[in-house]
């Protein structure tokens, strides 16, 4: 659910990492999509590119117009949910969460060990540590969100882990050759994850109805697109 995750034509792809447009030697921007008479800006949206492209340790180069549309569509589904909130400062993550969420991520690369080869890596995006922290910030603030409003709606029943843990989990052990495990000990992990499909189910469905309810007006530079399912969103809601 976490990370919990914008599309353009030549001209985007020319610039990937530049945060708005520079046509003519001037410095423009504008609006891609406003949602609910809310603008989401070009600038927005090509950071956003960057940020998921990083994120999937994927080249500017390599970006897809399918990228960035998908990249916009979880913009606009990250605007939706942000006007739901009624109190946002309750959900923002503490500082401490954030830089632990930052040292994690560093740790998964080579770069993330030296500092200059780390802010190389990020300028190579045309990010910064400030611009990562406020991604995962907003990708967390609606993680919390999303688990304060759904999550005390799902209830998991008995039979259904017990269920998982013969049709699925024991037939992945029996197959890989892996030690059996007792229902007992995998019990709570298997209801977590059991809460967490349904959790899934329950924002897709939940997205799918405010997209529908939604006043969006893409600009001709942004469009039209699929919007992606909440497994390919997440956060990319983190």
């Amino acid at each position: 659910m976490r990370r919990i995750l914008p599309y353009a034509l030549l001209l985007m792809f020319m610039l990937p990492a530049t945060p708005a447009r520079l046509i003519a030697g001037e410095l423009l921007d504008g609006i891609a999509v406003a949602v609910n008479h809310k603008p989401i800006l070009l600038s927005d949206w090509d950071e956003a590119v960057c940020y998921e492209a990083f994120m999937q340790r994927k080249p500017l180069a390599q970006v897809t117009e399918a990228d960035r549309a998908k990249a916009l569509q979880r913009l606009v589904d990250r605007h939706l949910l942000k006007a739901q909130m009624t109190s946002v400062h309750s959900l923002e993550p503490a500082d401490k969460d954030l830089q632990n969420d930052l040292a994690k991520l560093r740790s998964q690369v080579p770069e993330g060990k030296d500092e200059q080869s780390w802010q190389r890596l990020l300028a190579s995006y045309g990010l910064n540590d400030e611009l990562v922290k406020a991604h995962l910030r907003t990708e967390m603030q609606i993680m919390n969100f999303v688990e304060v409003r759904l999550r005390p709606s799902v209830h998991v029943q008995p039979e259904e882990i017990e269920s998982y843990y013969r049709h699925q989990l024991l037939p992945d052990l029996e197959a890989t050759g892996s030690k059996v495990i007792s229902l007992a000990d995998v019990e709570p992990k298997i209801r977590e994850l059991l809460i967490q499909q349904r959790v899934d189910e329950l924002l897709d469905a939940w997205l799918h109805n405010l997209r529908q309810q939604a006043d969006v007006q893409r600009s001709m530079m942004a469009p039209e697109s699929g919007a992606p399912s909440q497994q390919e969103s997440a956060s990319g809601a983190h």
